[in-house]
Parts: structure tokens; C-alpha cells; sequence
């Protein structure tokens, strides 16, 4: 019974569109579309600051170094976006990527199959107990499993900065050598409400103003998407997805994703079984609490 009942979808809100990818929504666009222009994996061979050759001798595939003024770029984008989310009174939280596969699964990712992308440890008989994370995400949600806070303590709003590990990666040759890679640097946003449908929503268009902003400042030509009920996943309500221009290779390609999982009473047998469960307490009262993050 529970694992079907784990295989079981969350709704969709109303106003995502139904279908798939192509049905995506565009509800906004940010900057003008620039002409082509050298790649970043050219620019960054020109410089020296990237190498690739070799790789395989001491890392996996589609692995990568990045160096001197690269390197110095990859930081300080980070500690821009960190000092944004700090003045929006985010709370940053150092996180491990090494986790147990119930942490993974309860924030809907599978750890078993032929086709998923996590990395699983091997020591001993242990396989497959721990796990490589895939995102920031998985820990914060981890931090919060089972744990009771007060309604005063809401919205409580973390951000992390961690290293996502990955077993797929893009086989297109358009996407370049620097997307959709192995293990990369990513800073989340994740936030914990009521599991209110209005107080949810409004955090996620929130969040939504906070990457736009932190996109819009850098200069950069992006578009927003409502994204369609087949490209949720299994805990998404409502997601966002921005896609940047990129012009070396003249496609838009996804580099934020933010999303509300939301429990309702028809699907908590559902929630509670497939995401992680945080009690509020206000009172004599007691609400399940519902989580949104950024991807």
C-alpha cells in the first residue's frame, strides 16, 4: 500500500497549464536577445581558464576545472546572490551532501531503478543506505523532517550553498561542455509556510520577484515559464522555470526553477508519506506545514 501510494502525484494548481513542455506558459521576459557570440567554453579556452583534456584520468565525464578569473567569477556570483537573499532575511545554513536514501525519496526522488540521478556510497554493506545529494534542497528538507515549530517562527526562509552531484547529464552537443554537468555549485533558496494555498502561493510569486531581480541586475536576457502539469514532477503544485538566452549556442536554457509542494487534506495520506512531515503549532492547534524552494 505505501509504495503505491507514494507513486501518486500531487494536484496541480488551477493555473498551471495542462500538458506537456511545449505548453509552458510565458509570463514574463527580461531583456533583449543578443546575436551569437563565442561560446563560454571558448572564451573560456582562449583565457586558459577552463580545462577539460585529460579529465577522465583523475574525475568522471563531462567533469571540469575552472581557473583564475573563472574560478574568481563562479565565487562571486555565489556571494552576490547570498548577500541578496541575506538583506530578504534568509538564513544561511551549511548543509552535508551525504545522505540517507529516505531523505532523497521523501523529497521525490527515486534511489532505485535503472534510471534515476543520484549516486549512491558503497562501503561494505551499505550500498545504496547513503546517498550523494542532488541538491541543497534534500538536506534543508532533512533539517525539517518531524520537527515542530511555532506559528511565529513562519515563513521561515533558509538558503545553502552546496555542491550537486548527478549521474545524468546532457548528451546535446548545442547545450556546451559547462551545462548540465556531473556535480556543479548552486545556491538554494528554500522557505517553510503554512500549508495555506494563498500564503503558498504568494511566497512562491515572491521567490519568483527575488530570482528575477537577482537575473535582471546581472543583465542578462531571460523569459519566465509557467510550467505544465507533466513537467511538475511528483511533489510540485505550481513550478516556475526560468530559461536564460544563451547566445554562444542561440537556444534558452533553464537555470532557476522554483516550485510550492503543497499538502491539502484530499492528498495527505499522500504527503505524508512521500514528503517530509513539519508540524506547526499555534495554540491548541496544530497544521501540516508546506515547503517551497528553489531548484
Amino acid at each position: 500500500m505505501y509504495h503505491k501510494a507514494v507513486q501518486l502525484p500531487n494536484i496541480s494548481d488551477p493555473s498551471s497549464p495542462i500538458g506537456a513542455e511545449e505548453n509552458a506558459e510565458c509570463v514574463m521576459n527580461v531583456g533583449e536577445k543578443k546575436g551569437r557570440s563565442p561560446t563560454v567554453d571558448q572564451i573560456a579556452k582562449m583565457y586558459g581558464w577552463l580545462r577539460e583534456d585529460h579529465i577522465s584520468l583523475y574525475s568522471t565525464q563531462r567533469s571540469y576545472i575552472l581557473k583564475k578569473e573563472l574560478a574568481e567569477l563562479e565565487n562571486a556570483l555565489v556571494r552576490y546572490t547570498l548577500n541578496y537573499l541575506n538583506d530578504k532575511g534568509f538564513i544561511l545554513v551549511s548543509v552535508p551532501d551525504i545522505l540517507h536514501h529516505s531523505i532523497i525519496e521523501s523529497c521525490g526522488f527515486a534511489t532505485k531503478g535503472e534510471r534515476n540521478q543520484v549516486y549512491k556510497l558503497d562501503f561494505m554493506n551499505e550500498y545504496g543506505k547513503y546517498c550523494l545529494s542532488g541538491t541543497s534542497e534534500m538536506s534543508l528538507a532533512g533539517l525539517l523532517k518531524n520537527r515542530i515549530l511555532n506559528h511565529d517562527e513562519l515563513p521561515l526562509k533558509l538558503c545553502a550553498v552546496s555542491r550537486c552531484l548527478r549521474a545524468e547529464v546532457s548528451g546535446s552537443e548545442r547545450e556546451g561542455k559547462l551545462y548540465r554537468l556531473h556535480e556543479f555549485t548552486k545556491v538554494e533558496m528554500f522557505v517553510l509556510t503554512l500549508g495555506d494555498s494563498k500564503i503558498s502561493s504568494l511566497m512562491l510569486e515572491n521567490i519568483k520577484e527575488y530570482q528575477t531581480e537577482l537575473f535582471s541586475d546581472l543583465g542578462i536576457h531571460f523569459r519566465v515559464l509557467n510550467m505544465p502539469t507533466q513537467e511538475l514532477g511528483s511533489p510540485a503544485y505550481k513550478k516556475y522555470d526560468i530559461e536564460a538566452w544563451m547566445p554562444g549556442n542561440q537556444f534558452y536554457g533553464e537555470v532557476l526553477s522554483s516550485k510550492v509542494n503543497r499538502p491539502t487534506c484530499n492528498i495527505l495520506f499522500r504527503f505524508q508519506a512521500l514528503q517530509i512531515v513539519t508540524v506547526i503549532r499555534a495554540g491548541d492547534c496544530i497544521s501540516k506545514a508546506v515547503r517551497i524552494k528553489q531548484i
